[in-house]
């Protein structure tokens, strides 16, 4: 797959999650820092997928009966994508090392009010490639590693609790493409004067300052 189809792909790719669900939102970070997520920038959107409350939700009640309820599940759309070039403030298609994206994820939440978190468990499954500068040798077996968090911020955008996981794609000698889902345990604190559905979980991959402009560029996010 060349890097102009390559590209069409994972934009299009995105796109047809956006369309697919009629709960995908966008939001303004505000006062969302780039530390939380990369270099020097501050994001401006992101997508959300709803939760099935029969299935995916156990509401809980706190000491005095109110209900409470999960937060909100998204992934940031600058970050849902990583493409690594030999040069990011360069990049070129005979140097691209590899490409990876969030192509899908389910969420599922339990609030805990006796330790004021939420237990929250998201399967999400990646789609990457492996670029023509990410193979040395013809025929070699590529292990590709890339950081991605996940991350709550209050109702002021305000960052509490970060945790960053790693993307490990095994490409074998004959392999280009690959898909991995791969299943994040992640516990959300909140304020007991708070109701946990006040909080946003957020994820993505952790990205350089070039990598996201490349992504602002390329996607048109």
């Amino acid at each position: 797959m060349n890097a102009a189809i390559r590209k069409y792909f994972l934009y299009s790719l995105v796109l047809s999650l956006t369309a697919c669900s009629s709960a995908d939102i966008s939001h303004n970070l505000g006062g969302v820092k780039d530390s939380l997520f990369s270099l020097g920038s501050i994001f401006t959107s992101s997508k959300s997928k709803s939760v099935d409350p029969e299935r995916d939700i156990s509401d809980s009640l706190d000491s005095e009966g109110a209900v409470l309820a999960c937060p909100r599940i998204e992934y940031i759309e600058e970050l849902s994508i990583v493409d690594k070039y030999v040069d990011n403030s360069e990049p070129s298609v005979d140097g691209l090392e590899y490409s990876a994206n969030i192509a899908h994820f389910e969420s599922s939440c339990r609030v805990l009010p006796n330790k004021s978190l939420a237990d929250i468990e998201i399967y999400i499954r990646f789609y990457a490639e492996l670029g023509d500068a990410g193979r040395l040798k013809p025929s070699e077996e590529v292990n590709v590693t890339h950081p991605y968090f996940i991350a709550t911020l209050d109702k002021d955008n305000k960052i509490i609790n970060k945790q960053v996981e790693t993307l490990t794609m095994a490409y074998g000698a004959n392999e280009n493409e690959l898909t991995k889902l791969e299943k994040v345990s992640y516990q959300m604190p909140y304020d007991a004067t708070h109701n946990p559905k006040d909080y946003r979980v957020v994820m993505g991959f952790i990205l350089t300052k070039a990598q996201i402009e490349n992504n602002r560029r390329d996607y048109k996010f």
